[in-house]
């Protein structure tokens, strides 16, 4: 039960954090998801270091913070979207920097350096397209739609999970993780969207329900592929930043699977 209370406190305060930065405006939201990318990509490579690679730490964080900023000041009109080809000379840094290190791994510390970038940066600056119209107006509302899902689906699958579950969806790899919670947090997830088509009605409530699928299905696969890195470390969070909830990765790991799939709906159906 303390564990439930503590858990339940800290995400209560770290999801007014968030609805705050975003409700505060476009530069209040930038810098919060700023330091949410640099914050999560330093705990993934971090969990890498546990292998005993040395992931390029200073590399991937200047490199993800560059690609969030590039992204911002494409999507709210202020840079030409031609400023994206500068992401690829600077992947290209994390070989030359592995050049002036001492290491007898170089390959898999590259390796690790632009996973990061791909895994937690990418995602994240993603963000942005969803913020920001087509016409470059900052417009939240879609941001917290798919967070509002996302919290919704996991809250309802830990508490059916932890009251009713029996059989294990994925027992190889996440032990606790049930088939009764993922049904019960899917019940709860298409009860938000039905809710949020009424808050969003120019988007309609069979787009809202796909979505809700779409959320369902890519915030577990996005939740276990972080237990399945976290489970190769032997280690149970990605840190202890958030009491009750582990780490920022232990945090978004969801939101990491779940931003692409949304911003591919988002720009391909429902602003064509």
């Amino acid at each position: 039960m303390k564990n439930l209370v503590t858990r339940s406190l800290a995400g209560i305060v770290f999801v007014g954090v968030t609805l705050g930065s975003l409700l505060l405006g476009n530069y209040v939201f930038a810098i919060f998801f700023l330091l949410i990318l640099a914050g999560t990509l330093n705990e993934f490579y971090n969990l890498i270091k546990n292998s005993g690679t040395r992931p390029l730490k200073a590399a991937g964080l200047a490199t993800g913070t560059v690609i969030f900023v590039i992204s911002f000041l494409v999507a709210s009109g202020k840079l030409s979207a031609l400023a994206f080809l500068l992401i690829f000379p600077m992947l290209l840094s994390f070989f030359a920097a592995e050049l002036y290190r001492k290491n007898d791994r170089p390959l898999e510390s590259i390796a690790a350096g632009i996973l990061g970038i791909a895994y937690v940066a990418l995602p994240l600056s993603l963000a942005n397209l969803i913020v920001f119209d087509r016409t470059g107006a900052y417009s939240p509302g879609q941001m917290i739609a798919l967070l509002a899902l996302i919290w919704v689906y996991d809250s309802g699958a830990y508490l059916f999970g932890i009251s009713l579950g029996r059989h294990r969806l994925f027992e190889r790899i996440s032990p606790k993780k049930s088939w009764e919670g993922a049904i019960g947090g899917t019940i709860a997830a298409l009860v938000s969207a039905y809710f949020l088509s009424r808050f969003f009605p120019e988007t309609g409530l069979v787009h809202w329900l796909i979505i809700g699928l779409l959320v369902v299905v890519v915030s577990t696969f996005g939740d276990l592929a972080e237990s399945l890195l976290k489970r190769q470390f032997g280690l149970k969070d990605s840190s202890k930043l958030i009491p009750g909830h582990g780490g920022l990765l232990d945090r978004f790991d969801s939101l990491l699977f779940a931003i692409p799939v949304y911003t591919c709906y988002l720009e391909l159906v429902l602003r064509l």
